[in-house]
C-alpha cells in the first residue's frame, strides 16, 4: 500500500514544471492533488495553501470546500493545531485533536483536514479537505508520500536556481566586450559541460598597448570547479591592478588556492600580455601548450613555465618571451577541445586473443592544428567558430563531457615580414 501510494504521488508530481518559484510550483501541485481521480479515490476533495509570515500563516490558495472567496484569512502560529504540525510536520486534524477549535477551522472547511509543512523562509502548510473512508495509518502515510515528493521537488528547484545564480555570476567575470589593439584580432568562446563550467577567460586592458589574455581550467566541472575558477580570475585582475610581475601574481594566487584546503583540486592557468608591437610575456601554468601557427605551416607551443595552481605551495613560475609576428595565430584551448572523444571511430583492431575493442580516438593536438590551418586566412572570429564546429562535429554532436573553451589571437597580416626562426622565437627566464 505505501509503495503504491508513493509511486502514484511520484508520478503525479512528474507533470509538474518546477521553473516557476516555489510558491506556484505549490499551488500547481495542490491542483493535481484535488483535481485528479487518482487522489480523489483516496478521498481528497478540497486543498489549501497558506503561506508562513512572522506571527500567523496566510491563505493563499483555496480549491474547492469554500472556495477562493476566503484566500487572505490567516491562522495563528499560537493556535495549538498549527504548533503540533510545526513540531511534527504532518498532521491529521478532528474535531478530537487537542487543541481543536471549531470557531477556527469553520472559517476553511466543513470537513476533516489533514496537512504537510514543507519548506522553509517561508515555509508552507498544505492542507486537503479528506472524506477519509480508510485507516488514519493509510492517511499518514498519503501524507509523508506528499510530504517527500514535495521535499525533493523544492531541493531540486533550489539546487536550480543556486546552479542559474552560479551562471549568472560567472557570465559576469566575462568581459562584456573584447578589448582593441591595434593590429590584433581577439575571439573567445567557452562551453560548460553543465550549467556552469571550470573553464574560464578574461580579455583585459592592462595600460595603454598591453592587453592582458587568460585562459584557466579547474579540476572537474560544475558548480565546485566553477566558483575555483571564479576565484582565479578575480586574483588575477587584483594583481594586474596592483601593477604586480604576472610570475608574482600566479606565485600569490597559487599560495591561496593551496590554502584553501581544496589540495585534491587544482587549476591550470596561461596568462600572457600582449603588446602592439607583437611582443608577448606569457606564465604558462601546468595549461595545455598554446599554440602559434604561421602562415608558411610552421607550429609553435608555448610550453609550461611552472606546474598547476594548487598542490605546491612553494611553486616557481618562469615568464616566458615570443614576437607574434604579422600573420600569425595564437590558439589557447583547454583539454576539453583536443581530449573530445568520437564516439564511434569505426576502426577495430584485434587484440592477441583474436577479440576486437573499439579504439578510443581523440580530436587531439594534431585535430585542433589541422583545422587552424585550413582557415589561417580568416578573421580570429571565425577561426575559433570553425574549430569549435569541428570539435562538436567530431563527438557526433553530442553533448560535451568536459568544459571547452578556445581563444583566438591573430595578428593581421602584413606585406612584408622576416620568415620564423624556430631557435630564436621562443626563450624562458626565471622568477628571479
Amino acid at each position: 500500500m505505501a509503495k503504491q501510494l508513493y509511486r502514484t504521488v511520484e508520478n503525479l508530481l512528474e507533470e509538474i514544471d518546477h521553473s516557476a518559484g516555489d510558491e506556484q510550483m505549490l499551488e500547481d501541485i495542490l491542483h493535481l492533488l484535488v483535481e485528479s481521480d487518482e487522489m480523489t479515490a483516496l478521498g481528497v476533495v478540497s486543498g489549501r495553501l497558506y503561506k508562513e509570515r512572522p506571527r500567523d500563516f496566510k491563505l493563499t490558495k483555496s480549491i474547492s470546500g469554500h472556495g477562493p472567496g476566503i484566500i487572505g484569512r490567516t491562522v495563528s502560529k499560537d493556535y495549538q493545531v498549527v504548533r503540533d504540525l510545526q513540531h511534527n510536520r504532518l498532521w491529521v486534524m478532528t474535531p478530537d485533536s487537542p487543541g481543536w477549535d471549531p470557531k477556527v477551522e469553520a472559517q476553511f472547511g466543513d470537513l476533516d483536514s489533514a496537512a504537510i509543512i514543507v519548506g522553509r523562509e517561508p515555509s508552507y502548510i498544505l492542507s486537503l479537505g479528506i472524506r477519509h473512508h480508510g485507516s488514519e495509518d493509510d492517511l499518514r502515510v498519503l501524507l509523508e508520500s506528499i510530504r517527500a515528493s514535495i521535499g525533493l521537488k523544492l531541493r531540486e528547484q533550489a539546487l536550480a536556481g543556486q546552479m542559474e545564480q552560479a551562471r549568472i555570476i560567472q557570465q559576469s567575470l566575462e568581459p562584456a566586450h573584447l578589448p582593441h589593439l591595434d593590429g590584433f584580432e581577439f575571439a573567445a568562446i567557452s562551453r560548460p559541460a553543465e550549467v556552469v563550467g571550470g573553464d574560464v577567460y578574461d580579455l583585459q586592458e592592462v595600460e595603454d598597448g598591453v592587453v592582458g589574455l587568460l585562459l584557466a581550467d579547474a579540476s572537474g566541472h560544475g558548480l565546485p570547479a566553477a566558483l575555483q575558477a571564479r576565484d582565479v580570475v578575480i586574483g588575477m585582475r587584483m594583481g594586474i591592478a596592483e601593477g604586480e610581475k604576472i610570475t608574482t601574481t600566479v606565485s600569490r594566487l597559487n599560495r591561496v588556492i593551496h590554502r584553501s584546503g581544496l589540495t585534491s583540486r587544482f587549476i591550470s592557468l596561461f596568462y600572457c600580455e600582449l603588446e602592439e608591437t607583437g611582443n608577448l610575456a606569457y606564465v604558462n601554468g601546468g595549461h595545455c601548450p598554446p599554440l602559434i601557427l604561421t602562415p608558411d605551416g610552421e607550429v609553435f607551443e608555448l610550453k609550461t613555465s611552472g606546474p598547476v595552481l594548487g598542490p605546491l605551495p612553494d611553486a616557481v613560475y618562469r615568464r616566458g618571451f615570443l614576437n607574434l609576428r604579422p600573420g600569425e595565430v595564437l590558439v589557447l584551448f583547454s583539454d576539453g577541445v583536443t581530449e573530445r572523444l568520437q564516439p564511434d571511430p569505426g576502426n577495430l583492431g584485434d587484440d592477441t586473443e583474436g577479440e576486437q575493442e573499439n579504439e578510443i580516438v581523440e580530436f587531439g593536438r594534431e585535430g585542433l592544428i589541422r583545422v587552424a590551418q585550413a582557415c589561417l586566412d580568416r578573421s580570429a572570429e571565425e577561426i575559433a567558430k570553425e574549430i569549435l564546429a569541428q570539435v562538436m562535429a567530431f563527438g557526433g554532436d553530442q553533448a560535451f563531457d568536459d568544459d571547452v573553451s578556445l581563444m583566438v589571437i591573430k595578428r593581421l597580416p602584413a606585406e612584408n615580414y622576416p620568415p620564423s626562426e624556430a631557435l630564436t622565437r621562443l626563450s624562458v627566464q626565471t622568477n628571479r
